[in-house]
C-alpha cells in the first residue's frame, strides 16, 4: 500500500509541477492579447481626443460631457459607448501593469480571477502549453507545486498519523494489562 501512495504522491506532484508552470507562460500569452486589444483600444481614444481637439473642446471629457446632453438619442448612447471605452481602456492599463509588474502569484490570481473568465477562454484558445525559461518562473511553480501537494495529502498523512497513534496507544495498553 505505501509503495502505491508513493507512486500516486509523485505522479500526483508531477502534474501539479507541470500545471503550475503553465501560469508564467499562459501570463505571457495573456499579456500578448492584452496588449494587442490595448493598442486597439488606445488607438480608438486617441481619435476621439483630435476630435474634440478639432472641434475646439478642451478635453476628451469637455467632448463626452457636451455630448451626453444632446437632444439626439443615438448622440447619447454613442457617448455612452466612448465612456465605456475609456473604462475599457483603464482596465486593459491595470491588467497590464499587473502582468508586467506583478509576481507569479499575482499575475495567476488576475488571469484566473472570475472578471476574467471571457477573456482567459480567449486566450486559451491559442494556447499551447511549454516550459518557461525563466529562473524565477520555474522557481514560483516549483513552490506552488508543492505546497499544493502538501495541501492535498495533509488529510491522508493526518489519518495515517491518527491511525498509528490509536494502534500504538491501543498495543501498550494492551501491554500494560
Amino acid at each position: 500500500m505505501t509503495l502505491f501512495v508513493r507512486v500516486l504522491d509523485k505522479i500526483l506532484f508531477a502534474t501539479l509541477l507541470l500545471i503550475a508552470l503553465q501560469v508564467p507562460i499562459l501570463a505571457d500569452h495573456y499579456r500578448q492579447y492584452l496588449t494587442g486589444y490595448y493598442d486597439a483600444t488606445a488607438s480608438q481614444v486617441e481619435q476621439y481626443t483630435v476630435l474634440a481637439t478639432r472641434h475646439g473642446y478642451t478635453s476628451l471629457e469637455a467632448m463626452l460631457s457636451d455630448l451626453e446632453n444632446n437632444a439626439n438619442p443615438v448622440i447619447r448612447d454613442d457617448t455612452q459607448n466612448k465612456y465605456q471605452t475609456l473604462i475599457v481602456l483603464r482596465q486593459l492599463d491595470e491588467g497590464l501593469s499587473v502582468l508586467n509588474q506583478g509576481h507569479y502569484y499575482e499575475q495567476a490570481w488576475y488571469m484566473l480571477s472570475p472578471a476574467q473568465n471571457s477573456t482567459l477562454k480567449r486566450v486559451l484558445d491559442n494556447f499551447h502549453p511549454s516550459i518557461p525559461l525563466s529562473v524565477d518562473a520555474v522557481v514560483y511553480s516549483l513552490i506552488t507545486a508543492i505546497l499544493i501537494n502538501v495541501i492535498l495529502w495533509a488529510p491522508y498523512w493526518t489519518a495515517v498519523r491518527v491511525k498509528r497513534w490509536r494502534h500504538n496507544r491501543k498495543y501498550h495498553a494492551e501491554k500494560r494489562a
